[in-house]
């Protein structure tokens, strides 16, 4: 029977997104379970094709990162995934060692921008698997930050170097969005893994993507409510029946005014800065280079255009824009693991400027760097079980109107969008109207790449292992209070509401 890769250790829980389209990120590791039964193995070879690596102490910085994605679960937007099947790691020395006298490991340093890039290559496995559908993708970690035991550093930042097995290779380095390959588990697919295990090889990983920015790290820098009230929140609060006062496409300046609204700003607080800087935590908050939220243009339906058919879901007068936002629900009280089943999402509307300067955008891509993003918490949540999709899904609907009458989705447009949701999430979903899910909700930006950040994360929220003498410390470690913001999903204001239009069972733990 096959059996694992020696340095396979790891079951990654969270979106492990390497330029990747792809919020929704956890944030610990757990040991590989034991396995009861044959299990089956993806291997290849992985091809580096970038600048020359750093050294340092006489080693290479930085290791070349490999995951395996259940094609069920793929990372957000394409799918509600919120782990990585298995993950191989290649260290530098190995993956880069054919380069022998080339790498000067005596001298500590990085090349220089003149540097002529070089092509090194190694293998790769990912085991124990199950019978499946697979995604490969992948990173170089150029920097050596990347830590899968922590949200804050589990994903590629500024300078990695991204790809995957690809079928597409040359136009994603000519500027198109990678076209991954599904790897079928036995290679037959439709089966069990037999008893002897099942092995598919000579998978190719091809990583020559450098990433140009840096995650999109934020902090709730200010919340907008339809009351007009402004504050910065410690917890943004929508009640469970929340109702928009004004839904009407000849008046965005009333129905941008009616959305719960939260201007999330690039960085950290000032104040936070230094401490974040630091080791151990090591943000890229400080310095020369000041953290930026970029906006950019989404290509929606993937065919290489922007143009208008590349809009939201609940309006073709709307564009899609990167950051993407969306709010994922927590399990239970405290803590920050998401909740187990079902996946439960609210996606933000971003919002350039205001909502009529959206609307008024042309075909540009954008690539506008901004201090802050403004974000639309819609009133509507999507719940399925990605790895049960016999039992389909619900997107729903705090209400079917707005408070003047006004529908919300009119019902020429209800058919298209539950055929637009079915497709993209492989499950049929079916539109309903009710309250929604109550609980805790994280913050997630992502952008196209699949860089993300999510609040709240580690750096503000204290291991159940750490003493917190104070409001600021956990542990030997600094807490930062911004990072500890959730969406709460809280009672309805007019409990007789819910009676009548409860939340559906599919949104019900």
């Amino acid at each position: 029977m096959l059996g694992p890769s020696p340095r396979t250790g790891l079951l990654l829980l969270g979106a492990l997104v390497a330029a990747l389209p792809g919020c929704e990120e956890v944030d610990v590791s757990i040991p590989l379970p034991a396995q009861s039964g044959p299990a089956g193995v993806l291997d290849g070879t992985v091809t580096y094709t970038g600048p020359r690596p750093c050294t340092k102490g006489g080693h290479v910085v930085g290791a070349a990162i490999v995951l395996g994605f259940d094609t069920r679960l793929l990372p957000p937007p394409e799918g509600l995934g919120t782990s990585a099947a298995s993950i191989d790691v290649i260290p530098g020395d190995e993956l880069f060692g054919g380069l022998g006298a080339a790498l000067d490991l005596a001298s500590d340093g990085c090349p220089g921008p003149d540097d002529p890039h070089v092509t090194v290559s190694a293998t790769w496995m990912l085991s124990p698997l199950p019978a499946g559908t697979y995604q490969v993708r992948g990173f170089y970690d150029y920097d050596g930050d990347f830590d899968p035991t922590f949200g804050i550093t589990n994903l590629p930042t500024q300078g990695d170097v991204a790809g995957g097995a690809i079928e597409n290779a040359a136009e994603v380095l000519a500027g198109a969005a990678p076209r991954y390959r599904a790897i079928a588990l036995p290679s037959g697919g439709g089966g069990a893994i037999p008893e002897t295990g099942a092995r598919v090889s000579g998978i190719a990983v091809a990583l020559g993507a450098p990433l140009p920015l840096e995650r999109p790290i934020f902090h709730v820098a200010e919340l907008l409510a339809p009351s007009g009230t402004t504050e910065r929140p410690e917890e943004v609060v929508m009640a469970a029946d929340f109702q928009l006062d004004t839904f009407n496409p000849a008046n965005p300046g009333g129905t941008e005014a009616s959305l719960l609204r939260l201007r999330l700003a690039a960085g950290l607080p000032e104040a936070e800065v230094a401490r974040a800087a630091k080791p151990p935590l090591s943000l890229p908050v400080g310095g020369e280079a000041a953290p930026v939220l970029v906006y950019a243009r989404q290509d929606v339906n993937g065919d290489g255009a922007i143009d208008g058919e590349d809009h939201v879901l609940d309006s073709a007068l709307i564009p899609a824009l990167f950051p993407i936002s969306v709010f994922s629900k927590l399990g239970g009280d405290a803590g920050l693991a998401s909740q187990a089943a079902p996946a439960v999402i609210l996606q933000g509307l971003t919002i350039y400027d205001d909502l009529l300067t959206t609307a008024l955008l042309g075909p540009e891509p954008l690539n506008e760097p901004r201090e802050s993003a403004l974000i639309g918490v819609r009133p509507a949540a999507l719940c399925l079980r990605p790895t049960e999709p016999e039992r389909g899904g619900v997107l729903v609907l705090s209400h079917k109107t707005d408070k003047g009458g006004r529908d919300i989705l009119p019902a020429r447009d209800v058919e298209g969008v539950e055929k637009a949701l079915s497709a993209q999430f492989g499950t049929a979903i079916k539109i309903t109207y009710g309250c929604l899910p109550e609980g805790r909700y994280a913050l997630n930006l992502l952008y196209g790449t699949g860089q993300a950040w999510t609040v709240p994360n580690e750096a503000g929220v204290c291991a159940p292992s750490e003493a917190a003498p104070s409001a600021d410390i956990c542990g030997r470690r600094p807490r930062l209070a911004s990072q500890d913001v959730v969406l709460r999903i809280g009672p309805p204001d007019d409990p007789a509401y819910c009676d009548e239009y409860p939340t559906p069972p599919l949104c019900q733990p």
